[in-house]
């Protein structure tokens, strides 16, 4: 019977503990998960998103249909995530299949095919990028391609603001005017 006892208390605190894990992860976003389950050595959860905002702002949220969280590290690894951000009153999507988060959440890598598009209009598509959510900038990992209104600039590697409105191009660089 003590036994039995021992053992309840002791889920309990597991289960406790793992509850606290997850709301401090989600503390920058206020959200709640919907469903987690520990596997090994990284929490797996689902139906959470992260965010950061200043003075009431957002800055960027990201959302994901898979995350999980590794412990040891505090990365977060994400499948098929959108992402949100803000700059200069010009709102980007991001879509990727897969991404990880780094566990101070300042930089974000993103592979499998990256796409995104602002609220000017403008479409930018890579292999892989890295987001410097400090700088508000994003860097091509390799070749990319990027649309607007009456342009088309593509090269080996790209530097971006994440409003898609300052680019500086590096290899290869060629500008299409479009009509």
């Amino acid at each position: 019977m003590k036994n039995n006892k021992k053992l309840i208390a002791l889920i309990v605190v597991i289960v406790a503990a793992l509850i606290g894990l997850v709301a401090f992860i989600m503390s920058d976003s206020g959200e709640s998960t919907t469903t987690m389950t520990p596997t090994g050595q990284m929490v797996n959860f689902s139906g959470a998103d992260l965010r950061e905002e200043k003075d009431g702002k957002l800055i960027w949220a990201l959302s994901a249909e898979k995350i999980e969280y590794d412990p040891k590290t505090k990365a977060v690894v994400m499948t098929n995530l959108k992402g949100t951000y803000n700059q200069n009153n010009v709102v980007t999507q991001l879509t990727a299949p897969h991404g990880t988060l780094t566990g101070n959440h300042k930089s974000l890598d993103l592979d499998g095919g990256v796409n995104a598009s602002n609220s000017d209009g403008d479409t930018f598509t890579s292999d892989a990028i890295h987001v410097d959510n400090n700088k508000q900038e994003l860097q091509s990992k390799g070749a990319f391609i990027y649309k607007g209104k009456n342009t088309i600039i593509t090269g080996d590697k790209v530097t971006a603001n994440v409003a898609l409105q300052q680019l500086k191009v590096e290899g290869n660089a060629k500008l299409t005017k479009c009509e």
